[in-house]
C-alpha cells in the first residue's frame, strides 16, 4: 500500500530557500539532479516504510523516532529528516532538509 507524503511548512520553507539561492547562481543542472533525487525519495519513502536509517532526535523538547533520507544532487548532498507514523493509513510527513556538510538542522527561522 502507498502512503502519501506530506511536507511540514519548514520544510517546504527550507526547500524553498535552497531552490531559490542555487536558482540565483544560475544551478540549472544542480536543480534537475536535485528534483530528479527528490521525486525518488518520494516515490520510495512512499511506498516502503523502513528504507532509511533511524536516529532519535528531540523536536521540539519531544524525543521523536526520525528516519533520515539521503538526496544526491550530484556536487552537494542534503539529508532529509522524516517521520512515518504507525498507522498505515496516515501520510508520511517530511520534517526538514539540510546541507549534508551542516553540522545540524535549523528548526527556527
Amino acid at each position: 500500500m502507498r502512503r502519501a507524503v506530506v511536507a511540514t511548512p519548514l520544510f517546504a520553507r527550507r526547500l524553498n530557500e535552497f531552490l531559490l539561492e542555487y536558482a540565483d547562481l544560475g544551478a540549472v543542472r544542480f536543480i534537475e539532479r536535485l528534483e530528479a533525487s527528490y521525486r525518488a525519495m518520494l516515490e520510495n519513502i512512499g511506498g516502503f516504510d523502513q528504507i532509511a536509517p533511524v536516529r532519535r532526535r528531540t523536536v521540539g523538547g519531544k524525543s521523536v523516532t526520525v528516519r533520515e533520507y539521503l538526496l544526491d544532487a550530484g556536487a552537494r548532498d542534503f539529508l532529509v529528516l522524516y517521520w512515518v507514523p504507525p498507522e498505515s493509513s496516515e501520510p508520511v510527513l517530511l520534517l526538514n532538509i539540510r546541507i549534508g556538510g551542516q553540522n545540524r538542522f535549523r528548526w527556527k527561522e
